[in-house]
């Protein structure tokens, strides 16, 4: 009888397991950035930041969120492409990412200190949510959040510059704002076009929000296909929370089209990212607009590996002023480990600078989440239970003798 119920239970060790060496099968998921700062916050003030979470695996993944923290109740998420609706969870295909906004309504009552809260993604494997044995991954975002006492309305503009152009071609003014108070505002920007006294062309820009301690270019446009060739006035005025804080009235050309020229330089291509094989690599670079009238670049690229073409990649369209500076980006995602070589250039009104080239080390993506642990091999398993049942029938032998 002994013998049975030794083996019985020998027999109950080895099934229990290899119930726990079940594989879990789970998606790795990733977030970044990893910190995020939000400084001079004030109360009642609502502030805005964006987070991306990676997906490397080769299946597509229901992503929880949630937040923690002594913060976390003033933290709300959202998709970036709807940011009126709260969100609690998201699906991320195969080998992508999704970007999302959060906003922070710091409390009206909240002391003046440093508060922190924590933005947390996570993932269960397909057991775990049916109540079995599986492995819950999870990332993690930092957010802290320094509360000030009062708000600070303040911001002046440093610049206006209104430039030549063609028939044809918008006339683009360029204001660059200095946020000088402590909270992120709009500057409403009026432009209005006039010639011999007459008003013959207006627009205005207002969605422009400049954060504390930065200065932004805000562009406006006005179109001139109706106007001939000749002298004009353009009337610029800016506003602040209803306050005027600058006006300036400037003579400029409109030329006859294609008599202005077309110029620009490429800066050197930058790279941020995980450099992992699945993941999204952001390339970049500063494109300067030395013509003389204002050009619209976007940055195109060729990907090439061991001198075969893999793919080309083409950024958005910015309008760049005369004189002016703006990035060109784009991403790319390449699905094996190794060595790329990326030739890029700036094209422009049918034009394109000289192409450069840099070179992208990828390594193999892989899981990036918390807690991660070693596979367990059902053999191994099955191996250390046989020797935990012959040295129990060993030591039963012995007794028996």
């Amino acid at each position: 009888m002994n013998r049975i119920f030794t083996l019985s239970v020998g027999l109950g060790i080895i099934a229990f397991m290899l119930l726990l060496c079940q594989p879990a099968v789970a998606a790795g998921i990733g977030i970044g950035p990893n910190e995020v700062a939000i400084n001079q916050a004030t109360r009642g003030g609502t502030y805005e930041r964006s987070i991306t979470v990676f997906n490397p695996s080769e299946e597509s993944v229901k992503v929880n969120l949630r937040t923690e923290g002594a913060a976390g109740e003033w933290i709300t998420l959202y998709r970036l492409d709807e940011r009126e609706i709260p969100i609690s969870e998201v699906s991320i295909p195969a080998r992508s990412n999704s970007q999302l906004l959060f906003k922070v309504a710091v409390p009206e009552d909240a002391p003046t200190e440093t508060y922190q809260a924590r933005i947390v993604v996570e993932t269960q494997s397909e057991q775990a949510m049916a109540g079995g044995v599986g492995t819950v991954l999870r990332a993690r975002t930092m957010v802290t959040i320094h509360v000030i006492g009062r708000e600070i309305v303040s911001g002046k503009v440093e610049g206006i510059n209104v430039a030549n152009t063609e028939t044809g071609v918008p006339l683009v003014i360029s204001v660059q704002f200095r946020n000088t108070g402590n909270v992120i505002v709009s500057p409403e920007i009026h432009s209005t076009i006039t010639k011999d006294g007459a008003v013959i062309g207006e627009a205005h820009s207002s969605e422009k929000r400049v954060t504390p301690e930065t200065i932004e270019t805000i562009l406006v446009e006005l179109a001139t296909d109706d106007l001939e060739p000749g002298t004009y006035t353009a009337r610029v005025v800016g506003l602040l929370r209803g306050e005027q804080i600058a006006s300036q009235e400037t003579d400029f050309e409109v030329f006859p089209y294609g008599q202005l020229s077309r110029e620009g330089t490429m800066g050197e291509l930058q790279y941020e990212g995980m450099m992992q094989t699945g993941l999204p690599i952001k390339l970049s670079g500063i494109f300067t607009n030395t013509g003389r009238i204002a050009t619209r670049a976007v940055l195109n690229a060729e990907v090439y590996r061991d001198g075969s073409f893999i793919n080309a990649i083409s950024g958005d369209t910015v309008l760049v002023p005369v004189g002016g500076t703006s990035e060109l980006f784009s991403y790319v995602t390449v699905p094996e480990p190794g060595e790329y070589q990326i030739k890029y250039w700036a094209l422009y009104e049918g034009q394109r600078t000289e192409t450069n080239e840099i070179t992208l080390r990828v390594s193999e993506g892989g899981l990036s989440a918390e807690p991660q642990a070693s596979p367990i091999s059902p053999v191994s398993v099955i191996g250390s239970a046989m020797m935990l049942f012959v040295v129990a029938t060993r030591g039963w032998l012995k007794r028996r003798r």
